[in-house]
This record gives structure tokens, C-alpha cells and sequence, in this order.
């Protein structure tokens, strides 16, 4: 429930911004949001791929002292990690402002978007760190620092006059780095100051071994959720893409309990792999699967039921024929959640090279019926493409890449 509650908080203001946009804006302003906030999720994964999960993965398997010197060690090889992301982001954003003459400052754009980079990974990797250590609590503490902080930032902002895109990367920049600030402290004095560089080296190898896989995988990941939005922008239109966005928006609070159930199940399937107590982890994968079908089928319901309503007083007159679109997203959650299950599991037997090349495969598949069903169906085409992605990968990993996962793992000594 704790994981939930800071799902909530962390969605909340996108939902606020997603539904301010839906209601006051134009669709092809809207569309455009949706593909670059989509973008900005590239940093968070390739951060999480590279390091993140290779650190929960690797963790739950050592003791309790080994495992807070390793998390403490590992979090200044993150840090560093993210400060060169961080400025090569910013350059790229600064040289794609000064291409496209957007009206911010390249340079200033360039800075807060680097600061913002930098201060949510440091967040990000507090959160990781403490739910390693099922610390929820702690991090909705922290969470709602940040969110109290971006809410009291933006009536600052709403009493400027001419606000820009970089006043708000600093806000974001400002409330990640002030509720981060002192887990970030705590991480640092943790570690020994006379650890050698060449125990940091070896922490470092250690999470190569695993996530060498996972940060190639990642971007295929991120390509295989999110490529949906520049097809369909390209092959339809990007005011069609915004149909599509608006329904999957209503879809939300599935999204933030899939969200906070993988957040806590990945350090727990580790545990439970690790003391290969198969009967707990048929049990888990079971009770968690029926869980988020049946939630999302009722809230699916109850969205279709509140639809007349929510045509009336949110949509403002532009969203009214995306039924279809709701209940196809409805559709794909349901096939998405069950399959996100066994993807986690198979995280927890450190399967990262077979995941790769299903993502590959898969990344294969969405592109080829996307291309064939978009041009005639439309957005619904292309959501549908992204449903038979899901199914396939759901049928292997239960026939096969799971059943594999755990004969190898058996097999180790």
C-alpha cells in the first residue's frame, strides 16, 4: 500500500498536467507533449538498465552488512554515471533548441535540463536504494517532499508572468535535489573514505556482468512502449496520437499500481529465488496476476460507465469518440500487467540476455504489424499491434524462457 501511495503522488501531477492539456489545449499541442515526455524517460531507463536493476538483482542475494556497503559503494559509481549522462543530455537538448529556434535560451535550456537530469537520477536511485531494503515508508516520505516541493514551486511560478520551458526543469531540478538530499547524505557517509578504487572497480564489473545486457535491452524496451507515438504521429496524424494518449491517461491508476507492485516485487522474487523457495514464487506470480486483472477490469468498467460524464466535464468537446480507445488500452493492460509479471521474474534469475533478444524480436514484430495495421485502422491500429506484442511475449516466457530460467537455476551449485 505504501508502494501505491507513492505511485499516486509521483502520477498525480503528470495526470494534473495530462488533463489540463486535454482540456485546454489543442490536440496537436497535446500530441507533441505526449512525444516529448516520452523522450524524457530515455535518461531514467537507461540509468535503471545500466545500474538499477543489476544493483536489486545483485543485492538481494548478499547479507545484510555486505549488502549496505555494496548499495553505499555502488550509489557514487551511479552519481557519476549520472553527471556525465546529465551534461551529455544537456548538450543535445541545448544543440536541438538552437536547430529548431525554440524561444528559450539554448544554453540556459541546455543547463536546466542538465540539473534536472542529475537531480531526479539522484532520487531515483534513493528510492531504489531504500526499497531494497523494503523501506517503503521511507520513500513515500521522500516522494512527498518532492511533490510538495513542485506544487509549492508552481504557485511561485504561476505569479510569474512569462514563464518558460527552463523555469520549469529548474523547479523539477530544485524539489528532486531537495528530497534527495538527505538520503543522498546518508548514502555518502556510509561509505568507508579509505575504500579503494579498485574495490569500486570490481562493484563496477560486478554490475557489467549483468547489465551490459539490460542497457541494450533497455532502449529496444523503451522503443518496443513508446514507438507507438512517432509511427503514429507520422503515419496518421499527430492529432490522432493525442486520441490515443488521452485514453491511455484515463488508464493511469492501473499504470501506478502495475508501477508500485514492480517497484517491491523485483527485491522479493530475488529473496525467494535466492532461498529457491519455488512454492512462495508460483504463489506470488499467481495472487499478483489475478490481483491486477481484476482491478483493472473493474476500473475499466467503471470508466466506460462515468464515460458520458467525463465526455461532458473533461474532455471539453474534443475527446468524445475515444471509447474504442479506451477499452482496447483496457485490453492492453490487462495482457501488459499479466506479462510484466514473468518479465520481472525472469529479472530475478538475471535472465538479461534472453530478455534482450525477445526484445529485439518483439521490437520486430511491433514495427511490421504497426506498419500494417496503422495505415488502415489508425491509432487503434496501432494499439492493437501493441496488444499482439504483449500476447507473444506472455506465451514465451511461460512456455518456455521461465521453465528455462528455473532448470538453470536449479542447476547452479
Amino acid at each position: 500500500m505504501a508502494s501505491v501511495i507513492d505511485q499516486a503522488l509521483l502520477s498525480g501531477l503528470n495526470l494534473l498536467i495530462g488533463l489540463a492539456l486535454i482540456r485546454y489545449a489543442s490536440k496537436e499541442t497535446y500530441g507533441l507533449y505526449a512525444q516529448l515526455f516520452a523522450a524524457g524517460l530515455l535518461t531514467t531507463t537507461l540509468l535503471d538498465a545500466l545500474i538499477g536493476t543489476a544493483l536489486t538483482t545483485l543485492s538481494t542475494r548478499l547479507a545484510s552488512g555486505d549488502r549496505t556497503g555494496f548499495v553505499a559503494r555502488v550509489a557514487r559509481i551511479y552519481w557519476a554515471v549520472a553527471a556525465l549522462l546529465a551534461v551529455t543530455a544537456g548538450v543535445v537538448l541545448g544543440a536541438v533548441a538552437e536547430w529548431l529556434d525554440l524561444p528559450s535560451s539554448p544554453m540556459v535550456l541546455g543547463l536546466a535540463f542538465a540539473a534536472y537530469t542529475f537531480a531526479q537520477a539522484c532520487r531515483q536511485y534513493c528510492r531504489t536504494a531504500l526499497f531494497i531494503e523494503f523501506n517503503a515508508n521511507a520513500v513515500v516520505k521522500m516522494d512527498l517532499v518532492f511533490v510538495l516541493t513542485t506544487v509549492a514551486g508552481s504557485l511561485a511560478l504561476y505569479l510569474v508572468q512569462d514563464v518558460g520551458t527552463h523555469h520549469i526543469f529548474f523547479l523539477l531540478a530544485l524539489a528532486n535535489g531537495v528530497a534527495s538530499l538527505a538520503a543522498s547524505v546518508s548514502l555518502w557517509r556510509s561509505v568507508d573514505q579509505a575504500t579503494a578504487r579498485r574495490q569500486y572497480r570490481e562493484d563496477g564489473e560486478l554490475l557489467w556482468s549483468l547489465s551490459r545486457w539490460a542497457v541494450i535491452g533497455s532502449v529496444v524496451g523503451w522503443l518496443g512502449n513508446n514507438s507507438y507515438l512517432y509511427f503514429s504521429g507520422a503515419l496518421v496524424s499527430v492529432a490522432a496520437l493525442a486520441d490515443l494518449s488521452a485514453a491511455r491517461l484515463l488508464l493511469m491508476p492501473v499504470v501506478i499500481v502495475g508501477t508500485a507492485w514492480v517497484t517491491l516485487a523485483l527485491p522479493a522474487m530475488g529473496y525467494m529465488i535466492a532461498n529457491s523457495e519455488e512454492a512462495k514464487i508460483r504463489r506470488f506470480v499467481l495472487t499478483s496476476t489475478l490481483a491486477m486483472e481484476v482491478l483493472t477490469l473493474v476500473y475499466v468498467g467503471a470508466l466506460w460507465a462515468a464515460f458520458p460524464w467525463l465526455v461532458a466535464h473533461v474532455f471539453g468537446g474534443k475527446y468524445n469518440d475515444i471509447t474504442h480507445l479506451m477499452l482496447l488500452s483496457g485490453g492492453y493492460f490487462m495482457v501488459h500487467n499479466a506479462r510484466n509479471v514473468t518479465t520481472v521474474l525472469l529479472t530475478g534469475y538475471g535472465a538479461f540476455r534472453e530478455l534482450f533478444w525477445q526484445g529485439v524480436l518483439s521490437l520486430i514484430i511491433l514495427l511490421a504489424a504497426t506498419l500494417s495495421l496503422a495505415p488502415t485502422w489508425g491509432v487503434a491500429g496501432a494499439l492493437a499491434a501493441m496488444v499482439l506484442v504483449e500476447l507473444w511475449e506472455l506465451g514465451v516466457n511461460y512456455a518456455y524462457m521461465l521453465p528455462r530460467a528455473r532448470r538453470q537455476h536449479l542447476a547452479l551449485p
